[in-house]
């Protein structure tokens, strides 16, 4: 695998299909929004490009752009109460890809009602297991309990 390959650095093929769910769908929109922070690429031309790359069914494709839809819209309210519950971090000096995991999974918990919470912050926690580091799963997890509580959130 080439570097270029290796979407993420965690030797996981950007070529590689992911599953055609909502589990798939946010690995879709996390490519995207990673890719339109790290190239300037407009995101929602780099999620249809994924999209139909791994030709994705029109319900996976329609959940990854509502959940892009929330994360970009909401992208300042977000971040300001991930970065609140981020104690004694810096939010500009969290990795990249673990702020992204953050602002998918609280876009999901604020503003998709049919999820459970518990499911996004499941969904949240195998993303940074994936395609971060070995301890920041548990970090995504603090962050999106630490939201829950202050907002009052049912689990």
């Amino acid at each position: 695998m080439t570097e270029e390959d290796d979407f993420f650095g965690d030797g996981t093929s950007a070529d590689e299909a992911p599953p055609n769910n909502r589990h798939g769908a946010r690995q879709v929109a996390l490519q995207a929004l990673y890719s339109a922070q790290s190239a300037a690429i407009d995101i929602r031309i780099a999620l249809e490009e994924l999209c139909q790359r791994f030709a994705l069914s029109d319900e996976v494709h329609a959940f990854a752009t509502n959940l892009l839809l929330h994360a970009t819209e909401h992208a300042e309210e977000i971040d300001t109460s991930a970065a609140a519950m981020a104690n004694n971090w810096s939010w500009e000096r969290i990795a990249r890809i673990d702020r992204l995991i953050l602002r998918l999974a609280l876009a999901e918990m604020l503003y998709i009602e049919e999820i459970p919470v518990r499911v996004s912050i499941n969904e949240a926690i195998e993303l940074a297991k994936s395609y971060s580091t070995d301890k920041s799963y548990a970090f995504v997890n603090g962050v999106l309990d630490g939201v829950v509580r202050q907002k009052g959130l049912v689990v």
